[in-house]
């Protein structure tokens, strides 16, 4: 989960969430397709085949995706995709 901060001093910082992200409904719709996408990310940690930018970033937006997407960037650097800033980007080598 990304958070934003204010800077109008050291501590008046407060975090600012996007409310859509964390509703009931976004919540339950993320839990169950969660199965489906993790068993996609083992597969692909297992073989090495990079599953695509498009499908890391339709999984990116749950917060438990993220972390094990994260683990496989780390462990395959040749798929030339990094987190930079919470976010997501392709690059070239």
């Amino acid at each position: 989960m990304q958070l934003l901060w204010s800077d109008e001093g050291k501590n008046s910082a407060a975090p600012v969430v996007n409310p859509e992200k964390w509703s009931h409904k976004a919540i339950v719709a993320r839990s169950n397709i969660r199965p489906e996408r993790m068993q996609k990310l083992k597969v692909a940690g297992n073989s090495g085949q990079n599953p695509g930018f498009d499908f890391l970033q339709e999984c990116w937006d749950d917060p438990a995706l993220q972390i094990v997407i994260k683990k496989l960037l780390a462990k395959f650097p040749h798929w030339e995709i990094a987190c930079v800033d919470g976010v997501l980007v392709e690059w070239e080598g």
